[in-house]
């Protein structure tokens, strides 16, 4: 019965990771003007954050839109709303698209695991060292960045290392998770005495 649910959620979760290459930190789609979060991008001018739409919708929507919205922006907005959107980074953090594969790939190791393909010891130290070396990294990035910030380092590296550091703290956060489902028999011990 394990295998089964098991084989839901993988059925389940793989669209969410095929479709989340539209890379809206908030799963939103057709978000439109001013947006939703601070990370509003619009450069083909459609009124649409282009984090939100996917690139087929974006090319046949510019065109249609690209007049009434730039109509309804000269009426509607104010100068200040045009300077928050041109001063929003450009770095995005994938994660959805992250955290629905790191879930996807557990979901297949644990399968295999369930149907003896895997043996416990292997899976075990499999997301363990997913975790070690998520945390390692993150720190180090970490590490990095306060390096960066308290020297006043200014170089083309702060944003990627800005990114790394996110992205390798999101895998860590997923296995985590994996870790209490992993260890849940000896995490329940420490909290029920």
């Amino acid at each position: 019965m394990k295998k089964i649910y098991v084989v839901l959620l993988i059925i389940l979760l793989t669209p969410v990771a095929v479709y989340a290459w539209n890379d809206c930190p908030y799963g939103l789609l057709n978000d439109p003007f001013p947006g939703q979060c601070t990370r509003y991008t619009d450069t083909d001018h459609d009124g649409i954050c282009d984090h939100s739409q996917s690139p087929t919708s974006a090319s046949t929507n510019s065109t249609q839109n690209l007049n009434n919205i730039t109509n309804e922006n000269n009426n509607s907005n104010s100068s200040s709303d045009i300077q928050k959107v041109n001063s929003v980074p450009s770095e995005n953090y994938y994660l959805i698209p992250v955290s629905v594969s790191s879930i996807i790939i557990y979901l297949v190791t644990y399968l295999l695991y369930l149907e003896n393909m895997l043996k416990r010891k292997i899976f075990y130290k499999i997301w363990n060292y997913v975790l070690i070396a998520s945390f390692i990294l993150t720190g180090l990035t970490g590490l990095i960045m306060i390096i960066i910030v308290n020297y006043g380092i200014g170089s083309s590296w702060n944003l990627t290392i800005d990114f790394w550091h996110a992205e390798f703290a999101i895998i860590m956060a997923v296995s985590t998770i994996f870790h209490f489902h992993l260890y849940w028999k000896q995490l329940k011990k420490v909290f029920t005495g």
